[in-house]
């Protein structure tokens, strides 16, 4: 079984957050934004840094947030990605993971980079949640990658 890659439409996912950044500036927001009664968004705003310290549970919502938006984070109907940030002591880390839920569930996660390196560097607010986006994009489809490699390299010849 082979799995589609993943895609962001980036002119979906711009208007996603310039959406967010226009709620945030409007209001002051303690909780998820609310948009016809369901959650669209993490709390993103012109001025938002992923870098800074404690701002992990607003990139995980991020990209979990991008995969229910229609047409912003696309992915195979059983998969989906995720980061995951790591206390390592010094510096905090984090890693992109794949998840797999069928035919067997699986995860899969990419190598540990130091959060100084998330995303693009000296941008904030849309430009940085996008680059966030392309990034779970492109780790998403390299672990997709090794795990259809694998898979085929398992697959007995018939």
């Amino acid at each position: 079984m082979v799995m589609n890659p993943f895609t962001l439409n980036e002119e979906a996912a711009r208007e996603w957050l310039s959406e967010l950044v226009v709620a945030h500036e409007l209001a002051d927001l303690d909780d998820p934004i609310e948009n016809r009664g369901r959650r669209i968004g993490p709390q993103v705003h012109l001025a938002w840094r992923p870098r800074k310290p404690g701002q992990e549970d607003t990139v995980s919502c991020l990209i979990e947030r991008a995969h229910d938006q229609k047409d912003v984070l696309s992915h195979s109907e059983h998969a989906t990605t995720a980061i995951e940030f790591i206390d390592d002591g010094n510096d905090w880390c984090y890693r992109f993971l794949l998840h797999v839920g069928a035919p067997v569930a699986v995860t899969l996660a990419g190598p540990a980079m130091e959060v100084g390196q998330l995303g693009d560097d000296a941008v904030c607010g849309v430009d940085a949640a996008l680059g966030i986006l392309r990034e779970a994009q492109q780790s998403a489809n390299s672990l997709l990658g090794q795990l259809n490699a694998f898979v085929t390299a398992m697959t007995p010849d018939t």
